[in-house]
């Protein structure tokens, strides 16, 4: 028969396994979720964005720019430069620079997953591949 104080270790060392699997795990998830949430947050931009286009807009408005610019400056320095570097607060410029930030994530996003990207098929579809277009 077992007594509670020959239990206690037993539990005590299945709770740390158990916290040891759980902290593997979410550093394995973590940067995946955070990838999707990036890619939400610039496909937000992108959708106001085409709202602006489809509203006849060339500048972008200063609070579109503060998101723009906010979230570059936490989540993507190449995109921070590329927004330094536009021509004003050119309309076309910001969506390109942030179109070109969300196409990185999703690189990002197939290597973390460890899927194939465009990038990869390139590179295997050829011209004079059957498959190629």
């Amino acid at each position: 028969m077992t007594t509670a104080t020959q239990a206690a270790p037993h539990y005590e060392s299945a709770v740390r396994a158990m916290s040891q699997a759980a902290a593997e795990a979410e550093l394995t998830h973590a940067p995946v979720r955070l990838a999707y949430w990036r890619m939400a947050a610039l496909d937000a931009l992108l959708a106001r964005f085409e709202e602006l286009r489809l509203a006849g807009e060339r500048v972008v408005p200063e609070d579109i720019r503060e998101l723009v610019v906010g979230y570059a400056q936490r989540h993507d320095a190449v995109l921070s430069e590329r927004i330094e570097v536009a021509v004003g607060d050119d309309l076309n410029a910001v969506h390109d620079a942030v179109f070109e930030a969300q196409g990185r994530v999703m690189l990002e996003l197939a290597e973390l997953r460890r899927v194939p990207n465009w990038q990869d098929l390139d590179l295997t579809l050829e011209p004079g591949d059957d498959e190629a277009a």
